[in-house]
């Protein structure tokens, strides 16, 4: 893929105007009328999507009720795909998140839920996770924990589903399935040309988005799978295989490279890099 300067500065540039423009309104709906921010929000997450060149092809619809959307994870562009397609979603993130510069900003902003590695917090964390849901939220969860390459699934951990414990009204469960799986004009990206949105291994955030915002882009598709009744399982394990299970057989019929990584892989998981790795230093 063809990097251009000249694309890079521009959508760069517009990327500030973008968040500069809707700041002022974000703030003043989170202050009147904070059921409408979404509103906002969506505006925000599609010209993220628009200046990063990812078409967005869905499938499917998001769940109109309350429910928790568990999705694979491979790129930190996964949050405006997913802000850009459902309707007032709460992200659910690692607590350094909220330390790294200007995301972490605006993830605060956005009421994103932060929750620590730390086990003493699990938990409270189950509890406001919970309380969320029962206020009405939908939460969105990567369940994998880390991020990929975006040609698999890595396991799905049970525990980040137990929250729906404590959830009061009738729990749902939908998986959703994120496929970088095509060149504009319809030719299959190579995992080489995949890398240019994925997110992982020793990645460093700036110089990779700094690639992303100077080349074409890229179709992005988007499943949401049949949503789930989470009293029909009988443990939260069963639950998180079976999420997992839809979303990398999805991937594997989309991208049809797909597998399951082993349970015992080592995960590396940029969303707890600390900030300097994050800012390239």
């Amino acid at each position: 893929m063809t990097f251009s300067p000249f694309r890079a500065g521009v959508n760069v540039g517009l990327f500030v105007l973008l968040v500069g423009g809707l700041l002022g309104p974000y703030a003043l709906l989170l202050a009147i009328a904070p059921r409408k921010r979404h509103h906002v929000a969506s505006l925000f997450f599609k010209g993220c999507a628009r200046l990063t060149g990812l078409r967005l092809k869905v499938r499917g619809k998001p769940d109109a009720n309350v429910a928790l959307f568990a999705a694979n994870h491979s790129s930190y562009l996964d949050i405006p795909v997913l802000g850009a397609v459902t309707s007032g979603g709460v992200f659910v993130a690692k607590s350094e998140v909220a330390d790294w510069p200007l995301f972490g900003f605006l993830a605060r902003l956005s009421r994103t839920v932060f929750i620590s590695r730390n086990g003493h917090d699990a938990a409270q964390q189950r509890e406001l996770l919970a309380a969320r849901m029962n206020k009405g939220a939908s939460l969105i969860l990567f369940p994998e924990g880390t991020s990929t390459d975006g040609s698999h699934v890595k396991r799905f951990k049970s525990s980040l589903f137990a929250s729906l414990d404590d959830v009061t009204r009738e729990a749902r469960v939908q998986p959703v399935s994120i496929a970088y799986a095509r060149h504009k004009n319809g030719d299959a990206l190579r995992r080489r040309d995949r890398e240019n949105y994925t997110w992982f291994g020793d990645m460093t955030l700036a110089p990779h988005l700094l690639n992303v915002f100077g080349i074409k882009g890229c179709e992005v598709e988007v499943i949401f799978h049949e949503p789930l009744q989470a009293g029909e399982f009988t443990d939260r394990k069963q639950l998180a295989a079976t999420c997992e299970r839809t979303v990398s057989n999805s991937l594997l019929e989309t991208l049809g490279v797909a597998e399951v990584a082993p349970a015992d892989e080592p995960a590396f998981d940029p969303l707890l890099e600390p900030v300097p790795h994050i800012s390239g230093e």
